[in-house]
C-alpha cells in the first residue's frame, strides 16, 4: 500500500512539472497556401479581431509603418517570379508591411523575414517592392484581419486585404504562359505519353492560341492512345470548330457521341448531342 501510494504521489508530481497552461490567442495564426496557374503561394500571419476598437485610432494608426497583422511579421512566399502590383518581383520569401492612409497605403516587400513586428532597424536596400494601393469601403465592417486569394485567372489574381471599412486589392500577374510554353517544349522534346499531348492541346485550346499546334498533339494523343477516351476527340472537334473547320468539327463531335455511348456517360451523351445540334444549323 505504501509502495502504490509513493508511486501515485511520484506520478502527480511529475505531471505538476509538466504540464503547461493553455490559453488562446486573441489574434491567432493563419497559413494559406493557393496554386494560381503554375504558381505556389504560401502567406503566413496572425489574425487581429476590432473587438470594439477603432482601428486607426487604437490599432493601427495613419501614416506609420505596420507589421501587417499581429506578432510576428506577415510573409508572403511564391516560387516564379510574379508581377506585384505592378512591380517585378523574382520568387523567394518576403515580409509584408504597410503603412496606412486615409485614401491609400503603401504596401512594402522586405527581403528580411525574421522580425517581431517591425524590425529594429529599417533598411532601405532590403525593400523589394513598394506600392501604393488605393483604399476601397466594405459595406458590412470586417472583425478580423483578412487576407485572401481572389478572382483566381492561370495568368492573375488579386490579393484581398480587408479589415474594417476598408478593403485593399493588388493585382498580382504571373508569368504562367511562358512556364507553360517551357514545359511543352521539354515535354515534346523527350519522349511525351498520350496524356502530355491532350494537356499540350488543351492547354492550346483554352488559351485560343497556336491552334495548330493544338490540332497536332491531340491528332498524336489519340494516335498514341489505341481506346482513346471520349474526351480527347471532343477536344479535337472544339480545336477544329475554333479554327473554322465546321465539318470536321461535326464529324469529330459525332466520334466522341459513339465512344461516350459505348460508355454509358450519359451526362456526356446528351452534351455531345446539343453539340451536333448546335454546329449542324
Amino acid at each position: 500500500m505504501k509502495k502504490t501510494m509513493f508511486l501515485l504521489s511520484g506520478l502527480a508530481m511529475s505531471l505538476a512539472t509538466t504540464a503547461q497552461v493553455k490559453t488562446p490567442q486573441l489574434s491567432p495564426s493563419a497559413e494559406i497556401e493557393q496554386t494560381v496557374g503554375l504558381t505556389e503561394f504560401k502567406v503566413e500571419y496572425y489574425r487581429p479581431s476590432l473587438r470594439g476598437r477603432e482601428m486607426h485610432k487604437e490599432i493601427i494608426p495613419f501614416d506609420k509603418n505596420w507589421r501587417f497583422g499581429a506578432n510576428k511579421n506577415t510573409t508572403i512566399s511564391f516560387d516564379t517570379p510574379i508581377n506585384f502590383g505592378g512591380k517585378d518581383v523574382k520568387s523567394g520569401t518576403y515580409a509584408m508591411y504597410a503603412v496606412p492612409g486615409q485614401k491609400e497605403w503603401k504596401i512594402t516587400l522586405y527581403s528580411e523575414t525574421e522580425n517581431w513586428g517591425l524590425p529594429e532597424k529599417w533598411e532601405e536596400g532590403k525593400v523589394v517592392a513598394e506600392i501604393l494601393v488605393p483604399v476601397k469601403k466594405n459595406k458590412n465592417s470586417v472583425e478580423t484581419f483578412t487576407i485572401s486569394f481572389d478572382n483566381l485567372d492561370v495568368n492573375h489574381f488579386d490579393l484581398m486585404i480587408q479589415w474594417g471599412n476598408t478593403n485593399l486589392s493588388i493585382k498580382v500577374k504571373l508569368p504562367t504562359a511562358e512556364l507553360t510554353e517551357a514545359s511543352i517544349k521539354a515535354t515534346m522534346n523527350g519522349k511525351p505519353s498520350d496524356r502530355d499531348c491532350y494537356s499540350a492541346a488543351s492547354y492550346y485550346l483554352n488559351a485560343n492560341k497556336e491552334l495548330d499546334n493544338g490540332l497536332k498533339y491531340i491528332d498524336k494523343a489519340i494516335e498514341m492512345n489505341e481506346d482513346a477516351p471520349h474526351y480527347y476527340i471532343r477536344n479535337k472537334a472544339l480545336i477544329l470548330k475554333a479554327m473554322g473547320n465546321d465539318k470536321e468539327a461535326i464529324e469529330s463531335a459525332k466520334l466522341a457521341l459513339v465512344k461516350a455511348t459505348a460508355d454509358e456517360n450519359e451526362d456526356y451523351i446528351l452534351k455531345y448531342q446539343e453539340l451536333i445540334k448546335e454546329w449542324s444549323k
